[in-house]
């Protein structure tokens, strides 16, 4: 049975005046037919539930309005099937079904043979008499054949197909009363997604109470079943709620390919389902990229043992500097040859995830979200604009999310410690403590190298959404920006960036319980009481760029002796203090096991349970423009203090103080 409702009505659904609404109907906003005139001779309107938006019509099914029906409402005149066609072949074939569809096309396809014999009359006689001769020889009326040609004229085949209701008005359930079928509506679209078993025991109780005839079962299944079929993204709405509405029946927006190389860089993590040795036990590495939109090329990765802002900002590097792949030649042995792959880029995009924020600060917008400290830097220096991901949308970074897809086929399903991205792909048998303690699962660095040569291969191989190898198509499109950073400048951009006090001593860093650390330089006392800049390499922790506190400026570089020697990281440092700390319980239970924990012992252990990360090779621009960025004069600086160190000086005499302050600042 179908739903019409009045303009009052309607007006009540959508909250908008009467008036709006049959300002709608005359724009075609709203489609409705014509009633009898109201009162005040304006044209009255039937109009349709099943027209009005999905918000609408589940607002009228989960209505709590419960009219009070006393008598069985007068049977509806049967539909004027005569219409415009809005529906095609094929839709009519899904609603009527393949069998029933070709008895119908065959019926059609008689009528059209009548339609074209009726057009070509026999000489020497008239039309009209020819379709009258028509009409007695195929029993038809004239008034029919006449009417055939003209339907197909105007929608072609189909205008000659019955029409079937489930395409004009959908399943008729006429058995069901229609304030039962509101019931069935009301409770089967809600947020507790009722099972029809529940549905018809709710249904069962309101129509004992209510006084009407319970519908089989049968015929309730049905109905249910319908509105799954007819009515999907209602269901969806209602029972799923906006956010699997918007996934599965929202329009989505497509973007514009980029038109040229770097000018799109997507970035994304991936924890690898596989599973490699790394310091004595069995871990899963992930695996950061960034990716070339516009040529499809992974443009620089990072291989780790965990996720985070330093990850991002290595394979940032990578990406921005050539790099050297090893190719067979003529003769089939292999070469190391430098490509320029990667460069500038315009843009980077990227995930909305904690990894990619070094301050998540809650309730701001993406764009007062921070990346890591490294990343701004580079970002900062070259100009390369920043834009985040929507949260929870995979589809908002396809590209690269359908890359890794690729990859998990292609690649990692191959390797030995693979363990499937849930419990049902993970292979029977599968124990990875077994498979570390036997020796079967690679290293870090071992992957590292077999990911080198896979994507040499991807870069190599046709693609079907460019339609060409990934390498032609970086090589063949034009860059956005043309240059390549100077790769120790970009190692100065991606240092830690840190404000420092200086005292006479000097500069007071990376100390641990009971040894504080100090760095100095023989210019650093003239900046004694000030503040300075300061910035070091994570990785080697043992020098000290130090940058004038106003100007910016690089001065110098101050050094710890200890650390240097040591080739201590930051990682150590923070290693070191956990230990202790981990120490100190120990010892408050077991004072005669307590031992001291040095930070000799952290480098050498961190050393031998293998690398942490690993990016790609990089090589030297062969030719093309170097892109200025500020720190070249500090490159310059630290290559005349390294020649100056080499060169042998006369020794100078210091006096007993002098030699007191240099040994305890540097030896600390």
């Amino acid at each position: 049975m179908e739903v019409r409702l009045t303009v009052a009505e309607t007006a009540a659904l959508l909250e908008i005046t009467e008036q709006a609404v049959r300002k709608q109907i005359k724009e075609g906003v709203i489609k409705a037919s014509i009633a009898s005139s109201t009162s005040r001779g304006r044209p009255g309107y039937e109009i349709s539930l099943t027209s009005l938006p999905i918000e609408a019509q589940r607002k009228y099914w989960t209505s709590n309005e419960v009219v009070a029906a006393t008598e069985e409402s007068p049977s509806e005149k049967e539909p004027d099937l005569s219409a415009g066609i809005t529906y095609s072949l094929a839709e009519l074939e899904n609603a009527v079904g393949k069998e029933r569809f070709q008895e119908m096309l065959a019926a059609a396809e008689r009528r059209i043979e009548i339609i074209e014999r009726a057009a070509n009359p026999p000489s020497g006689m008239g039309k009209t008499e020819w379709v009258k001769h028509l009409a007695d020889v195929y029993g038809r009326s004239v008034v029919s054949i006449y009417g055939d040609a003209k339907k197909f004229e105007e929608f072609g085949v189909v205008g000659l197909m019955r029409k079937s209701r489930l395409l004009t008005q959908g399943p008729q359930r006429t058995s069901i009363p229609f304030e039962v079928e509101r019931f069935i509506r009301a409770s089967y679209l809600d947020r507790k997604k009722r099972k029809p078993a529940k549905v018809r025991k709710l249904l069962e109780a309101y129509c004992e109470t209510n006084g009407y005839d319970m519908p089989s079962r049968a015929s309730v299944y049905r109905y249910l079943k319908d509105m799954e079929t007819y009515e999907p993204d209602l269901c969806c709405l209602a029972r799923e709620g906006p956010e699997a509405y918007m996934k599965k029946f929202a329009e989505k927006a497509t973007r514009k390919e980029p038109d040229y190389v770097n000018q799109v860089w997507m970035g994304d993590h991936h924890k690898l389902d596989m599973f490699i040795s790394h310091g004595g036990r069995a871990i899963r590495p992930w695996l950061t990229v960034w990716f070339d939109v516009c040529s499809r090329v992974v443009v620089g990765w990072c291989l780790s043992t965990s996720a985070n802002g330093r990850t991002i900002a290595l394979a940032l590097r990578h990406a921005m500097l050539p790099k050297k792949v090893l190719t067979k030649d003529e003769d089939g042995n292999e070469v190391e040859e430098t490509l320029e792959i990667g460069g500038i880029p315009a843009m980077l995009y990227i995930d909305n995830g904690e990894d990619y924020k070094a301050q998540v600060k809650a309730g701001k917008k993406h764009e007062d979200w921070e990346l890591s400290r490294e990343t701004r830097g580079i970002c900062a220096q070259f100009d390369i604009k920043v834009q985040f991901a929507t949260p929870y949308h995979p589809q908002a970074k396809a590209h690269v999310e359908r890359w890794f897809r690729t990859f998990t086929e292609q690649f990692t399903r191959e390797q030995p410690g693979w363990c499937g991205a849930n419990p049902d792909e993970r292979p029977e048998g599968f124990d990875e403590k077994k498979e570390h303690e036997q020796g079967k699962l690679k290293t870090l660095d071992e992957v590292s190298e077999e990911i080198e040569a896979y994507l040499y291969e991807y870069h190599t191989t046709k693609h079907e959404g460019i339609h060409t190898e990934p390498l032609h198509k970086h090589f063949s499109t034009p860059k956005i920006r043309e240059g390549w950073p100077d790769e120790r400048a970009l190692d100065i951009c991606l240092m830690d960036v840190e404000s420092a006090a200086v005292t006479g001593s000097g500069i007071k860093r990376f100390s641990t319980r009971g040894k504080p650390r100090w760095f100095m330089h023989p210019e650093l006392p003239a900046f004694a009481g000030q503040k300075v800049i300061i910035k070091y390499d994570p990785n080697r922790i043992g020098e000290l760029l130090v940058f004038h506190p106003k100007t910016k400026k690089y001065m110098f570089t101050a050094t710890n002796k200890e650390l240097l020697a040591f080739d201590a990281s930051k990682e150590d440092i923070q290693e070191l203090h956990k230990r202790r700390a981990n120490r100190r319980k120990v010892v408050k239970q077991l004072i005669q096991d307590a031992k001291t924990i040095l930070l000799e012992d952290v480098v050498e252990e961190r050393k031998a349970a293998g690398t942490q990360r690993k990016i790609g090779k990089t090589g030297n621009v062969k030719k093309g423009v170097r892109a200025a960025v500020g720190t070249e004069q500090v490159v310059k600086r630290r290559e005349e203090e390294s020649k100056a160190s080499k060169m042998t000086k006369p020794v100078k005499t210091l006096n007993a103080l002098d030699e007191y302050i240099l040994r305890e600042g540097t030896e600390g």
